[in-house]
Protein backbone atom coordinates (compact mmCIF):
# COMPACT_ATOMS: atom_id res chain seq x y z
CA UNK A 1 0.00 0.00 0.00
CA UNK A 2 2.74 2.48 0.96
CA UNK A 3 4.65 1.73 -2.24
CA UNK A 4 1.54 2.44 -4.31
CA UNK A 5 0.97 5.72 -2.46
CA UNK A 6 4.56 6.84 -3.08
CA UNK A 7 4.37 5.83 -6.74
CA UNK A 8 1.16 7.83 -7.09
CA UNK A 9 2.82 10.87 -5.51
CA UNK A 10 5.75 10.55 -7.92
CA UNK A 11 3.35 10.43 -10.86
CA UNK A 12 1.46 13.53 -9.73
CA UNK A 13 4.71 15.40 -9.04
CA UNK A 14 6.05 14.49 -12.47
CA UNK A 15 2.87 15.76 -14.12
CA UNK A 16 3.41 19.09 -12.37
CA UNK A 17 7.09 19.28 -13.27
CA UNK A 18 8.30 18.56 -9.75
CA UNK A 19 11.13 16.11 -9.12
CA UNK A 20 10.74 14.22 -5.85
CA UNK A 21 14.16 12.95 -4.86
CA UNK A 22 14.57 13.35 -1.09
CA UNK A 23 17.98 12.80 0.47
CA UNK A 24 16.63 12.35 4.01
CA UNK A 25 13.31 11.16 5.43
CA UNK A 26 12.22 11.16 9.07
CA UNK A 27 9.48 8.70 9.96
CA UNK A 28 8.26 6.47 12.77
CA UNK A 29 9.50 2.90 13.22
CA UNK A 30 6.86 1.09 11.17
CA UNK A 31 8.88 -1.33 9.05
CA UNK A 32 6.36 -1.32 6.19
CA UNK A 33 6.80 2.45 5.81
CA UNK A 34 10.59 2.22 6.01
CA UNK A 35 10.75 -0.56 3.42
CA UNK A 36 8.47 1.37 1.06
CA UNK A 37 10.67 4.47 1.17
CA UNK A 38 13.76 2.34 0.59
CA UNK A 39 12.11 0.62 -2.37
CA UNK A 40 11.17 3.90 -4.06
CA UNK A 41 14.12 6.11 -3.06
CA UNK A 42 17.21 3.89 -3.14
CA UNK A 43 19.76 6.40 -1.86
CA UNK A 44 17.63 8.13 0.78
CA UNK A 45 18.80 8.30 4.39
CA UNK A 46 15.95 7.21 6.64
CA UNK A 47 16.02 8.59 10.16
CA UNK A 48 13.69 7.30 12.85
CA UNK A 49 11.72 9.85 14.85
CA UNK A 50 13.42 10.53 18.19
CA UNK A 51 10.05 11.14 19.87
CA UNK A 52 8.86 7.68 18.83
CA UNK A 53 12.14 6.15 20.04
CA UNK A 54 11.76 7.76 23.47
CA UNK A 55 8.11 6.76 23.72
CA UNK A 56 8.98 3.14 22.95
CA UNK A 57 11.27 3.17 26.00
CA UNK A 58 8.64 4.78 28.21
CA UNK A 59 6.10 2.17 27.11
CA UNK A 60 8.56 -0.60 27.93
CA UNK A 61 9.21 0.63 31.47
CA UNK A 62 5.46 0.93 31.97
CA UNK A 63 4.96 -2.61 30.68
CA UNK A 64 7.65 -3.91 33.05
CA UNK A 65 6.35 -2.04 36.08
CA UNK A 66 9.37 0.26 36.34
CA UNK A 67 7.63 3.61 35.93
CA UNK A 68 7.56 4.57 39.61
CA UNK A 69 11.26 3.84 39.84
CA UNK A 70 12.51 5.78 36.80
CA UNK A 71 9.93 8.58 36.53
CA UNK A 72 10.92 11.54 38.74
CA UNK A 73 7.32 12.74 39.02
CA UNK A 74 6.29 9.44 40.57
CA UNK A 75 9.38 8.62 42.62
CA UNK A 76 8.34 10.38 45.83
CA UNK A 77 5.10 8.49 46.00
CA UNK A 78 6.86 5.25 46.83
CA UNK A 79 8.94 4.51 49.93
CA UNK A 80 10.16 1.19 48.54
CA UNK A 81 13.28 2.70 46.97
CA UNK A 82 16.15 4.62 48.56
CA UNK A 83 17.26 7.96 47.17
CA UNK A 84 20.39 6.34 45.77
CA UNK A 85 18.35 3.61 44.06
CA UNK A 86 16.08 6.22 42.50
CA UNK A 87 19.03 8.28 41.27
CA UNK A 88 20.71 5.23 39.72
CA UNK A 89 17.45 4.15 38.09
CA UNK A 90 16.87 7.63 36.68
CA UNK A 91 20.43 7.80 35.33
CA UNK A 92 20.03 4.31 33.83
CA UNK A 93 16.85 5.25 31.98
CA UNK A 94 18.14 8.68 30.95
CA UNK A 95 21.21 6.95 29.49
CA UNK A 96 18.88 4.76 27.41
CA UNK A 97 17.11 7.88 26.10
CA UNK A 98 20.43 9.63 25.50
CA UNK A 99 21.88 6.79 23.41
CA UNK A 100 20.01 8.19 20.42
CA UNK A 101 21.80 11.54 20.78
CA UNK A 102 25.43 10.53 21.31
CA UNK A 103 27.89 9.60 18.52
CA UNK A 104 27.02 6.13 17.12
CA UNK A 105 30.49 4.73 17.78
CA UNK A 106 29.93 5.27 21.52
CA UNK A 107 26.52 3.63 21.79
CA UNK A 108 27.33 -0.02 22.41
CA UNK A 109 30.09 0.47 24.97
CA UNK A 110 28.15 3.24 26.72
CA UNK A 111 25.11 1.02 27.20
CA UNK A 112 27.31 -1.79 28.52
CA UNK A 113 28.71 0.68 31.04
CA UNK A 114 25.21 1.86 31.97
CA UNK A 115 24.08 -1.72 32.53
CA UNK A 116 27.15 -2.47 34.66
CA UNK A 117 26.95 0.65 36.83
CA UNK A 118 23.33 1.79 36.88
CA UNK A 119 20.96 -1.18 36.44
CA UNK A 120 18.39 -1.12 39.29
CA UNK A 121 17.88 -4.18 41.49
CA UNK A 122 14.23 -4.41 40.41
CA UNK A 123 13.46 -7.86 39.01
CA UNK A 124 12.33 -6.44 35.64
CA UNK A 125 15.41 -4.30 35.03
CA UNK A 126 17.26 -7.10 33.23
CA UNK A 127 14.30 -7.48 30.87
CA UNK A 128 14.60 -3.81 29.95
CA UNK A 129 18.34 -4.24 29.35
CA UNK A 130 17.62 -7.21 27.09
CA UNK A 131 15.00 -5.18 25.23
CA UNK A 132 17.45 -2.35 24.60
CA UNK A 133 20.12 -4.70 23.28
CA UNK A 134 17.86 -6.80 21.04
CA UNK A 135 15.83 -3.88 19.71
CA UNK A 136 18.37 -1.08 19.35
CA UNK A 137 21.92 -1.52 20.62
CA UNK A 138 23.39 -4.75 19.23
CA UNK A 139 25.15 -3.70 16.02
CA UNK A 140 24.87 -7.17 14.46
CA UNK A 141 21.37 -8.37 15.32
CA UNK A 142 19.16 -5.59 16.71
CA UNK A 143 15.72 -5.15 15.21
CA UNK A 144 16.43 -1.56 14.22
CA UNK A 145 19.89 -0.64 12.89
CA UNK A 146 21.69 2.16 14.68
CA UNK A 147 21.69 4.46 11.66
CA UNK A 148 17.89 4.44 11.84
CA UNK A 149 17.33 5.44 15.47
CA UNK A 150 20.50 7.35 16.39
CA UNK A 151 19.95 11.03 15.50
CA UNK A 152 23.34 12.45 16.46
CA UNK A 153 23.98 13.49 12.86
CA UNK A 154 20.68 15.41 12.75
CA UNK A 155 21.70 17.22 15.93
CA UNK A 156 25.09 18.15 14.50
CA UNK A 157 23.55 19.35 11.22
CA UNK A 158 20.72 21.22 12.99
CA UNK A 159 18.07 19.07 11.30
CA UNK A 160 14.74 17.97 12.82
CA UNK A 161 14.99 14.90 15.06
CA UNK A 162 11.27 14.17 15.03
CA UNK A 163 8.31 14.15 12.67
CA UNK A 164 6.12 15.87 15.26
CA UNK A 165 5.18 18.60 12.79
CA UNK A 166 3.70 15.92 10.52
CA UNK A 167 1.90 14.31 13.45
CA UNK A 168 0.60 17.75 14.35
CA UNK A 169 -0.80 18.25 10.86
CA UNK A 170 -2.42 14.84 11.04
CA UNK A 171 -4.07 15.96 14.27
CA UNK A 172 -5.21 19.17 12.57
CA UNK A 173 -6.90 17.23 9.77
CA UNK A 174 -8.53 14.97 12.33
CA UNK A 175 -10.05 18.00 14.05
CA UNK A 176 -11.24 19.53 10.75
CA UNK A 177 -13.22 16.55 9.54
CA UNK A 178 -16.02 14.92 11.53
CA UNK A 179 -16.46 11.17 11.49
CA UNK A 180 -18.15 10.08 8.22
CA UNK A 181 -18.59 13.62 6.82
CA UNK A 182 -21.05 14.35 4.03
CA UNK A 183 -19.28 14.33 0.66
CA UNK A 184 -19.98 17.98 -0.10
CA UNK A 185 -18.86 19.08 3.38
CA UNK A 186 -15.71 16.99 2.94
CA UNK A 187 -14.90 18.70 -0.38
CA UNK A 188 -15.65 22.11 1.11
CA UNK A 189 -13.26 21.52 4.02
CA UNK A 190 -10.57 20.29 1.62
CA UNK A 191 -10.89 23.47 -0.43
CA UNK A 192 -10.63 25.63 2.69
CA UNK A 193 -7.57 23.72 3.84
CA UNK A 194 -5.97 24.10 0.41
CA UNK A 195 -6.42 27.88 0.56
CA UNK A 196 -4.99 27.97 4.08
CA UNK A 197 -1.94 25.86 3.22
CA UNK A 198 -1.32 27.86 0.04
CA UNK A 199 -1.33 31.02 2.17
CA UNK A 200 1.22 29.48 4.55
CA UNK A 201 3.41 28.42 1.62
CA UNK A 202 3.40 31.95 0.24
CA UNK A 203 4.31 33.33 3.67
CA UNK A 204 7.25 30.92 3.92
CA UNK A 205 8.72 32.42 0.76
CA UNK A 206 9.03 35.75 2.56
CA UNK A 207 9.53 34.82 6.21
CA UNK A 208 11.83 32.10 7.49
CA UNK A 209 9.95 29.73 9.76
CA UNK A 210 11.74 29.71 13.10
CA UNK A 211 11.95 26.80 15.47
CA UNK A 212 10.33 27.17 18.86
CA UNK A 213 12.63 28.80 21.40
CA UNK A 214 12.47 25.77 23.69
CA UNK A 215 13.72 23.61 20.81
CA UNK A 216 16.55 26.03 20.10
CA UNK A 217 17.52 26.06 23.80
CA UNK A 218 17.55 22.26 24.01
CA UNK A 219 19.63 22.00 20.83
CA UNK A 220 22.14 24.51 22.22
CA UNK A 221 22.42 22.55 25.48
CA UNK A 222 22.93 19.28 23.60
CA UNK A 223 25.67 20.79 21.42
CA UNK A 224 27.37 22.15 24.55
CA UNK A 225 27.33 18.66 26.07
CA UNK A 226 28.85 17.17 22.91
CA UNK A 227 31.58 19.80 23.01
CA UNK A 228 32.23 19.13 26.71
CA UNK A 229 32.62 15.46 25.86
CA UNK A 230 34.97 16.19 22.98
CA UNK A 231 37.34 18.10 25.28
CA UNK A 232 37.18 15.40 27.95
CA UNK A 233 35.13 17.22 30.59
CA UNK A 234 32.48 14.49 30.77
CA UNK A 235 32.62 10.73 30.19
CA UNK A 236 30.71 8.72 27.58
CA UNK A 237 28.15 7.59 30.16
CA UNK A 238 27.75 11.08 31.59
CA UNK A 239 27.15 12.38 28.06
CA UNK A 240 24.34 9.88 27.47
CA UNK A 241 22.72 10.56 30.85
CA UNK A 242 22.91 14.34 30.50
CA UNK A 243 21.59 14.26 26.93
CA UNK A 244 18.69 12.11 28.10
CA UNK A 245 17.87 14.59 30.85
CA UNK A 246 18.20 17.61 28.58
CA UNK A 247 15.50 16.55 26.11
CA UNK A 248 12.96 16.24 28.95
CA UNK A 249 10.89 13.40 27.52
CA UNK A 250 7.86 12.10 29.36
CA UNK A 251 5.38 9.27 28.83
CA UNK A 252 2.27 9.95 26.79
CA UNK A 253 -0.79 8.45 28.43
Amino acid sequence: VYVKILQHLLTIASQKGVILNPTRITCDFELATINAFRAIFNAVHISGCFFHYAQSLWRKVQELGLTRLVNPSNARRSSKFSNEARKNAKDWFMAAIGLALIPPNLVEKTWIEAMDEKTPTHRSSVKFNDYMVSTYVDITSSRYPMELWNVNDALRKNLPRTNNHVEGYNGRLGSLFPVHPHLFRFIERLRDEHVYQHHLAEQSRVHTIKKKQITEDINAQLRTLLNDHNIGEITDLELAILCGKTVKTKPIK
